[in-house]
């Protein structure tokens, strides 16, 4: 449960493909039962595990981290899975305070009232109800503050990467148009959806434990753990935020290693992890197909008419032969949309005629993938959906503006600087602090 809450309340903004996914990535809701602190326990706690730039992480900062970790990836709260965590949770504690320091360096301030707002969109998009989960961590006798201290760090640091992007040269027309031509070349070659998970290697004596951080993590998928919950809480990609996706991608465009990995793999399979010369991958090949172009990027609107022979699921062979039959003779008989209007006439289904101007990406896929290869004035095989079969014809196809593809392109060629200028500062930021890990 609380790993789909993890993965559904990753949304993303119009302006930054990573920036909404940073300010409410892994702020979940806790499943943890607290025991009452003895004098020992509690003085554990209050032991430092870190100490980043003269700031302080604690034992009981790294103890509640951990303890979510487990929770959104669907581990059991075991001594040996706390352990093997701890490295990677302190990690990313110390990251926080990275992003932070750098903000606070930037005078970049997170107000109050954004922090609430985001914790506000966590409770809803975890359907508990508003108010609901403050009161849960009250009860488990957790502080509010373990969720607003994380969603101030991720605010902070998208402002600290958009402040530092906006330094570099503005992109330009011309970028946008190089682009747009190459998308269109690309029009009918293969491409993959994939996904990511990155785990860093800074110097060559940590490739060690990284590499075994990608082989427990491995292991986790094996075992059925999500692929995007495993992202967001472990990969030190800029895609964590968003689950590890990487998008449509095309043969070479991810390195001789990462793509020869790909080549050899089916759909929905993962890979073993692959190491570059800055970390270690893990990719999950969900789809493959054909570059659409710049059709791909914009909303596509048909306007869609319709002839419906009603089978149900359970009706008899001779049934469906006999209504296949009777749709197969209407759409030959079907010449353009003057000829539909017609048939519609004698159809006498009240489903059969205009669907009116819809956009395609929102139709059920068995009609979607019939209507986007469906060329206008020409009538579609019959289509079986859940209760008949229907004949579509698309009367009208109005593709996106131009304007608006190139707005969408100017978005992309933004959102894949600041993805990779997030991960460059972050690392540079990493090797200048000073950090005395105590554990």
């Amino acid at each position: 449960m609380l790993s789909r809450a993890i993965h559904h309340i990753t949304r993303l903004p119009r302006n930054f493909s990573f920036a909404a996914g940073l300010a409410v990535f892994i702020c979940g809701f806790f499943l943890l039962t607290l025991v009452p602190a003895t004098n020992a326990a509690a003085q554990q706690s209050l032991r430092i595990a870190a100490v980043v730039n003269d700031e302080v992480i604690s034992i009981y900062d790294l103890e509640t981290r951990i303890a979510l970790m487990l929770v959104s990836t669907n581990q059991k709260n075991t001594p040996e899975n706390r352990r093997r965590l701890a490295p990677q949770v302190l990690r990313t504690l110390i990251d926080e305070k990275l992003k932070l320091q750098e903000a606070k360096r930037l005078a970049i301030s997170v107000s109050e009232r954004e922090v609430n707002n985001s914790f506000d969109t966590i409770e809803k998009r975890s359907n508990l109800g508003k108010g609901k989960l403050s009161k849960f961590l009250a009860g488990q006798g957790i502080p509010k503050t373990t969720m607003t201290d994380r969603i101030r760090a991720d605010i902070a640091w998208v402002r600290v990467v958009a402040k530092r992007a906006s330094l570099r040269s503005p992109i330009s027309g011309e970028q946008v148009d190089e682009k747009l031509a190459e998308i269109e070349a690309n029009k009918g070659k293969p491409e993959m959806l994939v996904a990511e998970i990155f785990i860093a290697v800074d110097s060559p004596e940590k490739a060690a434990n990284a590499e075994i951080q990608a082989a427990r993590l491995l292991k986790y998928l094996k075992k059925g753990t999500a692929f995007a919950s495993l992202a967001q809480n472990f990969s030190q990609s800029a895609t964590a935020a968003v689950g590890g996706d990487l998008g449509w991608l095309k043969q070479g465009q991810l390195g001789r290693k990462l793509d020869a990995a790909l080549a050899s793999m089916q759909p929905g399979q993962v890979s073993k992890p692959i190491r570059t010369d800055t970390g270690f991958y893990i990719l999950l090949l969900r789809r493959r197909r054909d570059d659409p172009g710049l059709e791909g990027l914009g909303d596509v609107y048909v306007t869609l008419k319709q002839l419906f022979f009603p089978v149900s699921t359970s009706a008899a062979t001779d049934i469906l032969a006999t209504q296949t039959a009777a749709a197969n003779a209407a759409r030959a008989r079907a010449g353009n949309c003057g000829d539909m209007d017609k048939l519609v006439i004698e159809n006498a289904s009240p489903m059969s005629g205009s669907l009116g101007r819809v956009k395609v990406s929102s139709l059920p896929d068995p009609i979607r993938r019939v209507v986007e290869k469906l060329a206008v004035s020409t009538a579609s095989r019959p289509v079986r959906t859940s209760d008949g079969l229907v004949v579509l014809m698309v009367c009208k196809r109005e593709d996106a503006s131009r304007a608006a593809l190139r707005n969408r392109v100017h978005r992309m060629l933004r959102e894949q600087r600041y993805n990779s200028l997030a991960r460059r500062y972050l690392r540079d930021i990493r090797r200048a602090a000073m950090i005395d890990i105590r554990l």
